[in-house]
This record gives C-alpha cells, structure tokens and sequence, in this order.
C-alpha cells in the first residue's frame, strides 16, 4: 500500500484543527484561529510517530506529553486545573474520534469521516454547553479591550460582587489580572476596601470595550495583582453590567 505521507499531514493538523477547536468551545476558551492552527501543527507532528517502532506504552506517553503541548500552544498555562480541562477534553474528543475512525478503517468513503466528526462532535458540545450554563457558565463573556492600537482578547465573568467605582467620575471598574502596559499618563489611581484588605488599584480608560459583540462605554479597566481564580477567566466584569449585556 502507498502512504502520501504530504496527504496524512495534513489530515491529521485538520484533525486536530477540529478537536482543539471543539475543546475551545466546550469550554469557552475562546482561543483565536491564529493558535489552534499552531497547536493543529504541533499536532502534525505525532504523524511522524507512524514510522517509528515503539512499544504501546511509550506511544501512549508520547501522545500525552504532544497532547500537552498542544493545549498549551494553544491555551497558554493559566494554572493546573485549566490545562489539565484542556488536556483532558482533548484527549477524551480524541480517543472517541478514533474509535470511530477505527470502525470505518476499512472504508473508502470519506463521508464515513465527515459523519463521524460531526455525529460525535455536535452531541458533545451541545451536551456540555447545556451543563455548563446550568453550572453558570451563563455569566462567562468574551471581552475585548482596545488599548492604544492593540486588541486584548480575554475571558470575563460577571461577578455581582464587584461593585468599584471610580469615586471622582464614579465610574464602574472591571478587573483584570492580565498585565496591559499602561501609559503613564493615562494611569487613574482608585482606592479600593474588602472584607480584609484597603488599598489602591491601578486603572486605565481604554479606547473602546467590547463585550459579547456589545460596546460597553465609560467603564475603567483595573490591572489587579491577584491571580484571579476562576477556570478560564482573566477579568471580572462589574456587577451594573447585569441585564446590559
């Protein structure tokens, strides 16, 4: 049998270009096309584990770790439990995905793969989308920040408890844990108090925020120096976005 070794490339990166961005949606990552498709090619890599000769638990630990450098190449590192979610939806999606394959392995129709794509995929999603949102994943939106000719894509969470204000303007103050680089000139200093602690927070207007498509104006942007820990957020909505968008 002849094997296109140019041909089992570039399926397997498509491949892995549909399951890095089904993990992106099931759990609300948000990744951008730009990354999937570097993680997809990393995965492209693993072809070339088809012309090695090594036992079944070396190649299931070589997939592992190329699993886990996709996710990364892909998500980034937040923290533990948000990389191993990824990696753990990625290879779950995948095991599936080849044991469908795997019935259909005698078949020359490609149908059979689209189908089988699609027919485990969907299910998926939508199942996990259903969950997720009776888990509050309703209160997770995808923001972005322009700021001085740069686009900041993040994950946001509506968090009722944040209620900051600017006290002079008293305008509402949205925190991130992403550090933007902030021009000097354009720093605004708000003094903030929880339960324990008192203290200032360095703020920002940025040039326009988007939220879920939305615009969302007058808001300020805080740059906190606590990792905020909520799976796959990066900046904490204020709590008068309730009901806007």
């Amino acid at each position: 049998m002849i094997i296109y070794l140019d041909i089992v490339f570039l399926l397997n990166i498509v491949l892995d270009f549909i399951l890095l961005m089904s993990v992106s949606i099931i759990l609300t990552r948000n990744a951008s096309i730009k990354r999937i498709l570097l993680g997809s090619m990393i995965g492209g890599v693993s072809t070339t584990l088809l012309f090695i000769n090594i036992n079944s638990l070396l190649l299931f630990i070589l997939k592992i770790i190329l699993g886990l450098l996709m996710v990364l190449a892909t998500f980034s590192y937040n923290n533990f439990k948000y990389t191993f979610n990824n990696l753990f939806y990625l290879l779950t999606i995948s095991f599936i995905l080849s044991g469908i394959l795997y019935l259909f392995i005698d078949q020359e129709n490609y149908s059979y793969l689209i189908l089988s794509i699609f027919f485990i995929i969907i299910p998926i999603i939508y199942y996990k989308q259903l969950k997720t949102y009776q888990d509050n994943y309703s209160n997770y939106y995808h923001v972005k920040i322009f700021y001085k000719k740069k686009i900041y894509n993040l994950t946001g969470y509506l968090d009722t408890g944040n209620q900051l204000f600017d006290l002079y303007k008293k305008r509402p103050v949205i925190l991130t844990d992403y550090q933007i680089n902030i021009k000097e000139n354009d720093i605004i200093y708000v003094p903030f108090s929880s339960v324990n602690t008192e203290g200032i927070i360095k703020c920002f207007k940025p040039d326009k925020i988007i939220v879920n498509n939305k615009e969302i104006k007058n808001y300020l942007v805080g740059i906190s120096n606590k990792k905020i820990k909520i799976d796959g957020v990066n900046i904490i909505l204020h709590s008068k976005m309730k009901g806007i968008v």
